[in-house]
């Protein structure tokens, strides 16, 4: 290795530990959390199972009732929305937008820490009307990749204030 080389690592070393990084820790949030019971209107919507899913494989481990959960997580609103961005001359679309928008709110311990949070993330993808299969499953897979997102803001969001 060259000294331009060792001496870029050294300058990229210095750098990132004088500007604050570091890695996040989240190990924790399953201590911190306690029991959890995750409170929706839609318990079959694609974004509460990923956050579910989410929060379990980081080894939080869930309530059955609200009474016995020391962190509650309250989904007020998931909701997905597609709309057309072009359309062809011969009027049909060519590209759709989809947005998922969630209001959250988060208490621990009877007390109320985050109060109706938004979050918004939003996707695209092209549309050809001889592909539709294709496009459907595209369309799919860009609302999973959106909801898994917004998991994992919440997830950090949850570990930066517990």
């Amino acid at each position: 290795m060259g000294k331009i080389q060792k001496s870029s690592i050294i300058l990229f070393c210095l750098v990132a530990s004088s500007c604050g990084y570091e890695l996040q820790d989240t190990s924790s949030l399953a201590t911190k959390s306690g029991n959890v019971f995750i409170e929706t209107t839609d318990p079959y919507s694609s974004f509460y199972r990923v956050l579910k899913r989410r929060l379990k494989s980081s080894g939080i481990s869930f309530s059955e009732s609200r009474a016995l959960a020391d962190t509650i997580i309250v989904i007020n609103n998931d909701d997905f929305k597609e709309r057309v961005i072009t359309v062809s001359s011969s009027n049909y679309p060519k590209e759709f937008e989809i947005n998922l928008e969630v209001t959250w709110t988060l208490i621990h311990q009877n007390e109320s820490i985050i109060e109706s949070a938004q979050y918004k993330e939003m996707g695209d993808y092209s549309f050809n009307r001889n592909q539709i299969l294709g496009k459907a499953n595209e369309s799919t897979f860009i609302k999973e990749s959106l909801a898994n997102q917004l998991a994992e803001k919440i997830f950090l969001r949850m570990n930066e204030v517990l």
